[in-house]
């Protein structure tokens, strides 16, 4: 089994940007040590506690800091940029690299992000969709371009001129394009059938119950396509020490409990509780941060954590890729040595 990260990231508010930034920026180098197989970055334009706002730029920081990690945006928000942009700047990354980058796209789910760009109230899966469209579009078509959608009119007929090269995009390294990753915070079988038609690969969410991912598991094995690659994404802790787990775990002061609460209350101020539901019939109003910290987190010492993982495997489905979802560091040496007993001690022995 494959072994990858994931950082929103979440940290205290009153972090400093730099700081947060380097925290992160560490974490996925000593992931790339560890040989982690690769790492994705979130992305929050108007988040206090998710603070890296592009995470193009971000990686463009990372390649030459790393050696053979492949780094995935995770994901960009497809209706808040231009399709140009996007797809310039992956081709860009894609060259840089050397073909270590994943392209991670979603419609994106933060509602002051929306705003800030005004697309709130705009259908912004159909912004997404189209998108996505134009942007495999200029990675596999010759100039002079002429695309027209509902949101973007992508055209360079008026320009372009073979002789002096101009009104071109670049083509990515990774032919056709980098391999194409979404995220899914739900059950929707519509929407996990279409990903799959379009070959692309799932990262099932964090936050998700085993009820839910066995519908993905399910709808992804009647779907297969040669190059699948599911990933599962977990919040992990690997201690052997009792009062340590409970401390950085489950206690309000604990990293874990800032992630869980985070999310936890956006969720619930924006009526979406129900998708961190343990099964369609429980109560939202039951639900807390404690509780989903029980319930989601894997944690303990290096045979529980191993016997956890197997038993996930074994009830959701066959998922290719265990994705570490990383938390703030509030003691580098406990959240490296996590990581560190996950990579060499656990992730070889689950069948």
């Amino acid at each position: 089994m494959k072994l990858g990260y994931f950082t929103f990231p979440i940290h205290p508010k009153n972090l400093s940007f730099y700081k947060s930034i380097k925290l992160d920026e560490k974490a996925i180098i000593y992931a790339d040590k560890l040989n982690f197989n690769e790492a994705f970055i979130g992305e929050h334009v108007t988040d206090n506690y998710e603070k890296i706002t592009s995470n193009m730029i971000f990686i463009s920081n990372l390649i030459s800091k790393t050696k053979k990690i492949k780094l995935g945006t995770g994901t960009v928000n497809l209706p808040n940029t231009h399709p140009v942009t996007v797809a310039s700047s992956i081709s860009m990354l894609d060259h840089m690299s050397k073909g270590r980058i994943i392209f991670g796209i979603g419609p994106g789910s933060l509602v002051s992000d929306m705003e800030i760009y005004e697309t709130l109230e705009k259908n912004r899966n159909e912004m997404f969709m189209e998108s996505i469209s134009h942007i495999k579009k200029l990675w596999t078509s010759s100039p002079p371009y002429d695309l027209q959608g509902k949101f973007w009119k992508i055209s360079t007929k008026k320009t372009f001129d073979k002789k002096l090269s101009i009104g071109y995009i670049q083509k990515t390294l990774q032919k056709p394009y980098p391999e194409i990753v979404v995220t899914s915070l739900s059950a929707n079988n519509d929407s996990l059938i279409g990903l799959c038609k379009q070959k692309w690969n799932l990262i099932s969410s964090n936050f998700l119950h085993e009820h839910y991912l066995k519908i993905h598991g399910q709808v992804l094995k009647k779907n297969k396509f040669k190059s699948q690659n599911w990933r599962m994404a977990r919040m992990i802790f690997v201690n052997k020490n009792k009062r340590v787990i409970e401390d950085y775990v489950y206690s309000k002061k604990g990293p874990f409990y800032l992630m869980v609460d985070q999310i936890f209350n956006k969720l619930k101020k924006y009526k979406r509780l129900e998708v961190v539901r343990e099964n369609p019939d429980e109560n939202l109003n039951q639900i807390t941060t404690e509780k989903l910290l029980r319930r989601l987190v894997i944690c303990g010492d290096e045979i529980k954590v191993k016997d956890d993982i197997q038993k996930l495997k074994d009830t959701v489905g066959n998922f290719n890729t265990l994705t570490y979802v990383g938390e703030h560091w509030r003691s580098p040496k406990l959240s490296m040595e996590s990581m560190k007993l996950l990579s060499e001690k656990i992730i070889h022995k689950i069948k």
